[in-house]
């Protein structure tokens, strides 16, 4: 009777071990299972987060690519890759990692033109107080619409030689009109009730844009054809041969252009005080010409050439970039 007392105690002791054990055991499962499903979430977060990060760096830098480290974020790293995988479309790679547990993020980004505003004229001119030009020699003003080789666009879309706004805070605008010898401005001047606000486009357009301080240009590439630029000067500006350049022109200050200068696209000239610009020698323009200010001088010599161009124009929307849009997202 006693072994089989014994017996059973031992048998109740072993029983309750298991069963202490097993018990022991679905905890530390738990356990795990529960830090492993906190990790893994936490990759996912890490690996999002980064994503939304270059989302918003592609917003100010549109030809960003290439892989991207990120040491620290959320308590965890990440590495992101952007890739072109067609004219308009990039895909972005998100991997992010916490402990050792790792979770990806892809999404497709489609490209979306800039918007650029309408141009009025050959040269637009809004001014808040005051407006002068002065043509001469053989220079040329044409709202005529042309390609940049020179021929006819048709149908054509043509606009004024000379775009005026009509009013000012404090009245109206009138254009002090000083045109000798032969230049020409074709057609003539039209004054209009309103301009777009090329300024705020400026300013929005400076965050995609290669920045110089200003100053005398006088080589290299604003652009090209294939690829235009977004390219802005602040400060008194002076641009001399041999540079071309496509894309946008952006200068906040005065702009004197002059030798072989030749571009493609719109030169916006703009400032809150007097703003003079200044085209001479055999400097072309081919889409338009825009300043923005209170009081604007606009001076065009020798044998230059500002030429209203809407496939120039279009060519340079259509080829800019002005933002990406979140098209497919994976987790």
């Amino acid at each position: 009777m006693g072994r089989m007392a014994v017996i059973a105690v031992l048998t109740l002791i072993f029983s309750l071990s298991i069963i202490g054990f097993n018990l022991n055991r679905r905890a530390t499962d738990a356990v795990t299972n529960y830090v492993g499903d906190y990790d893994q979430t936490c990759a996912e977060d890490v690996a999002s987060s980064a994503a939304e990060i270059y989302i918003l760096k592609l917003k100010e830098s549109p030809s960003l690519n290439g892989t991207f480290t990120i040491d620290s974020i959320l308590g965890g790293s990440a590495t992101v890759n952007i890739a072109q995988v067609a004219t308009d479309t990039l895909k972005m790679t998100s991997v992010g990692t916490f402990n050792t547990f790792n979770d990806t993020v892809t999404n497709k980004l489609y490209a979306v033109p800039i918007d650029i505003p309408p141009v009025a004229g050959g040269v637009s001119m809004s001014a808040s107080k005051s407006a002068s030009l002065t043509v001469s020699g053989t220079a040329t003003i044409s709202g005529v619409d042309k390609n940049p080789d020179g021929t006819p666009v048709l149908p054509a879309d043509s606009v004024a030689g000379i775009a005026l706004n009509s009013t000012a805070s404090s009245g109206s605008i009138s254009l002090n009109n000083n045109i000798n010898g032969r230049g020409t401005v074709t057609p003539d001047t039209e004054v209009v009730s309103n301009l777009p606000d090329y300024t705020s486009f400026a300013d929005e357009m400076i965050r995609l844009a290669t920045v110089y301080t200003g100053q005398t240009f006088s080589s290299g590439t604003l652009g090209t054809d294939a690829s235009p630029q977004i390219t802005y000067f602040t400060g008194t500006t002076k641009i001399t041969r041999p540079v071309t350049g496509s894309g946008i022109l952006i200068v906040n200050g005065n702009l004197d252009m002059s030798g072989q200068f030749t571009f493609h696209g719109l030169v916006i000239v703009y400032g809150s005080g007097s703003i003079t610009v200044t085209q001479t020698g055999t400097s072309s323009i081919y889409g338009g010409v825009v300043l923005a200010g209170s009081n604007i001088s606009y001076v065009q010599k020798g044998t230059s050439l500002v030429q209203y161009s809407s496939t120039a124009l279009k060519d340079v929307r259509d080829k800019t970039v002005g933002k990406y849009l979140i098209a497919d997202w994976w987790e």
